[in-house]
C-alpha cells in the first residue's frame, strides 16, 4: 500500500458495475468531487463601471472524480457595492479526471446598478455564488459553492461614472 497512488485507485474503481459505481458516487458525492473558485492567480474580477458597464469574472473548476465530467451550464450571482448581479452560461466544458479548468463569465451592467457601485466601491462586501449543473456517464448531478466572500474585483473607469453622475 505504500507507493499506492490516487489515481490508480480511481483506475480500479472504474471497473466495478455501473450500479456498484452509483452506490459509491452518488450525486452528492460526485458534486463534493469537484472544486469550484475563483481562478487564484492574476486578475480573477474585474467591475467596468465606464458607459457600457461590465463585470468578468475567472473561475477555476477541479475535477477530483475518477470519471469525465461536462459542465453543463452555470448560474453565478456576485454581490457587489449593495446589488446583486447575474450571470448565465450554457457554454459546455467537458473536463477529465483530475483536470483544473478555468471558465470565464461576463456579463453587462445596468445602469442603474453601475452607478449605485460607483458610490460605493469603498466599503462594498462583494462576494458570489455559483450554480452549475454537470454531465457524467454514471448521472448528473448539480453543484452549488454556497455563498463565496472575500471577493475584490478590480474597478476600471469608476472616476468617469462619478464625474458623469455629477454633470
Amino acid at each position: 500500500m505504500k507507493g499506492l497512488s490516487i489515481s490508480s485507485v480511481w483506475k480500479v474503481l472504474k471497473w466495478l458495475p455501473p450500479f456498484l459505481l452509483r452506490r459509491i458516487f452518488t450525486k452528492q458525492r460526485m458534486a463534493e468531487l469537484v472544486l469550484i473558485d475563483v481562478r487564484p492567480r492574476y486578475e480573477y474580477a474585474t467591475v467596468n463601471l465606464g458607459e457600457v458597464a461590465s463585470f468578468d469574472f475567472w473561475l477555476q473548476i477541479i475535477n477530483l472524480s475518477p470519471f469525465n465530467i461536462e459542465l453543463d451550464r452555470a448560474e453565478l450571482r456576485f454581490w457587489c457595492g449593495g446589488t446583486i448581479l447575474n450571470a448565465a452560461t450554457l457554454k459546455k466544458l467537458p473536463l477529465t479526471s483530475g483536470q483544473i479548468a478555468e471558465m470565464h463569465i461576463s456579463e453587462n451592467i445596468p445602469d442603474g446598478h453601475a452607478a449605485q457601485i460607483a458610490r460605493h466601491t469603498d466599503n462594498h462586501q462583494s462576494a458570489i455564488e455559483m450554480d452549475m449543473e454537470f454531465n457524467c456517464k454514471l448521472h448528473d448531478f448539480a453543484k452549488s459553492t454556497g455563498h463565496l466572500g472575500g471577493v475584490r474585483p478590480a474597478f476600471l473607469n469608476q472616476q468617469t461614472r462619478m464625474h458623469n453622475q455629477a454633470n
